[in-house]
């Protein structure tokens, strides 16, 4: 939050739709005519944006929304910015470079890897903000609207640890529906007195990611952090995992790797070098963490689904 301004981008949601649709009519009706595609997505961003795989963001400035812009996708690795408006009264203050730069770094964070825009040369502040922020004229195909006669790209830079959170969001979502073929029972079975159950190891796992996450956080505040670690069998004890309904806890394990799959993409690249020393062991850098993390999730997902098994 800009504390002079009180300026914050928000994310959609259906409360929203009404400014959605009052911004962008309101500009386009100032300078051009409705058509019925604006309409259509005006009325129904649902529909038209989010349902594809798009996303609509805000910026409210005190309590009031201010702008908005979106984007949908065109192909797997490319996005349209469409939608883009700042209310009269608000103009002036850079809303809209910061609602710019807020979707495209939400873009690059899901993996596309260039963005598009329409537009028209009459706009001339719009088309000199989308130059600044980055986007370049190319060669323009008939499109969906009479008023766009300038088509801008730009590459995306995915964010260091874009990747990583994708290959766990994967890993969770595939894990889930292997796991849920063991019943209660068997996933409480030990193999033997000394070693974990199936639910023992899923809830040192969910362990895992709860003492992670404000590592992840708190490793980005300064250069070099220490943070205490943790006795996972003393947390696995404590926490009584063998009492867990299995179909419970692997969705406790699923909604907190998510939520850390969400987290690393918001990683600034200036942050990987940190160093975090984790209670006994030896200095490692956030990124190695972070890098780290999967792989020990991996590793303990084999004494879940042994090699030998076919689930």
């Amino acid at each position: 939050m800009n504390a002079v301004n009180d300026i914050r981008i928000l994310s959609w949601h259906t409360s929203y739709q009404p400014h959605f649709e009052r911004l962008n009519k309101a500009w386009i009706s100032k300078f051009f005519r409705l058509e019925p595609i604006d309409i259509a997505v005006l009325e129904h961003p649902e529909d038209h944006i989010i349902a594809p795989g798009g996303e609509v963001l805000f910026v409210a400035v005190g309590n009031q929304i201010a702008g908005t812009v979106a984007y949908r996708p065109v192909s797997a690795d490319t996005v349209e910015m469409t939608k883009m408006a700042v209310d009269e009264d608000f103009q002036g203050r850079k809303l809209g470079w910061a609602l710019g730069k807020a979707i495209i770094e939400r873009a690059a964070e899901m993996g596309f890897s260039k963005m598009v825009l329409y537009s028209s040369r009459q706009l001339i502040p719009a088309i000199t903000m989308y130059h600044k922020l980055g986007f370049e004229e190319v060669e323009l195909e008939k499109g969906d609207y009479e008023r766009c006669d300038i088509k801008m790209e730009i590459s995306l830079q995915q964010p260091p640890l874009a990747a990583l959170a994708r290959e766990l969001r994967d890993v969770v979502l595939r894990t889930e529906v292997r796991l849920l073929q063991f019943t209660d029972e068997e996933a409480g079975v030990r193999p033997s007195p000394e070693k974990w159950s199936r639910k023992e190891v899923l809830g040192h796992l969910t362990d895992s990611a709860l003492n992670n996450y404000p590592r992840f956080i708190r490793a980005q505040q300064n250069v070099f952090t220490e943070v205490p670690g943790y006795n996972q069998d003393f947390w696995v004890e404590a926490r009584q995992y063998m009492r867990e309904d299995w179909r419970e806890l692997v969705q406790i394990w699923k909604s907190v790797n998510l939520h850390i799959a969400r987290l690393l993409p918001l990683v600034p690249a200036e942050a990987l070098d940190n160093i975090l020393v984790i209670g006994p062991n030896a200095p490692a850098t956030l990124r190695y963490v972070a890098e780290d993390y999967l792989r020990h999730l991996q590793h303990h997902l084999t004494q879940i689904f042994p090699l030998h098994a076919n689930y």
